[in-house]
């Protein structure tokens, strides 16, 4: 945690000083609507179920999933090649499994549903190619929260629901702006993470230090 609390420090400290570089600069200013496929570091009590009866160990354990979901994100340029961004987006996935003929008799089926929200702060370095491209890269750090439900759809089955699992992540990412014209265009980037997890429920706490790697894509408009 201490080292993510240095990476945030860090970043507060370059992006003033990026600032007051620019003082006195051309600022552009962007904003960002994109889809996202990043991953979801989850926990849970649930060993499985047997037939209608839920069971719990009562350990929470942890496990990584991918997510897919939307940002809004927006660049505030401090300088001719610095810009302060900030984002927030909502992550879900969803899976049903059917029995099938060989499932025992009454069977239902059983759906996996996950979600999450989070938020990032960052600084880039924003370079101009030609008059219609930008290419950008930075860290950032990011706040994430997110919980899943599993539901055995067998009559008299139960739902069990999670708790909410927070992770606290720092990163890097590299991507551009391509203009179609003055005021609008596509964005495209790639970033990687590593963070520190934590979950608790009904006593039992797990924390660990995950990493990934996330892509987006979508439409970009200067402001």
């Amino acid at each position: 945690m201490n080292r993510i609390l240095t990476a945030a420090l860090l970043l507060a400290v370059s992006a003033s000083a990026a600032g007051a570089a620019g003082a006195g600069s051309p600022k552009t200013n962007f904003l960002a609507v994109q889809l996202t496929s990043s991953s979801a570091d989850l926990a849970a009590d649930v060993p499985g179920f047997n037939g209608s009866t839920f069971v719990q160990s009562g350990f929470a354990a942890a496990y990584n999933h991918p997510e897919w979901g939307g940002k809004l994100e927006y660049w505030s340029q401090m300088g001719p090649e610095y810009a302060f961004n900030v984002s927030g987006g909502i992550g879900t996935f969803s899976e049903e499994d059917k029995p099938g003929t060989q499932a025992p008799s009454g069977s239902g089926s059983f759906k996996y549903t996950q979600s999450s929200w989070n938020i990032r702060v960052g600084g880039d370095r924003m370079l101009s190619v030609g008059e219609k491209s930008y290419i950008f890269f930075g860290p950032g750090i990011e706040y994430w929260s997110g919980k899943a439900k599993f539901e055995d759809k067998s009559p008299g089955g139960l739902t069990y629901e999670s708790k909410n699992t927070t992770r606290i992540s720092v990163g890097a990412r590299l991507g551009g702006h391509m203009m179609v014209s003055p005021k609008w265009g596509v964005t495209a980037q790639v970033g990687t993470k590593i963070g520190h997890a934590s979950y608790k429920e009904e006593g039992a706490e797990t924390t660990w230090w995950p990493s990934s790697m996330e892509g987006n894509v979508g439409l970009v408009f200067k402001l």
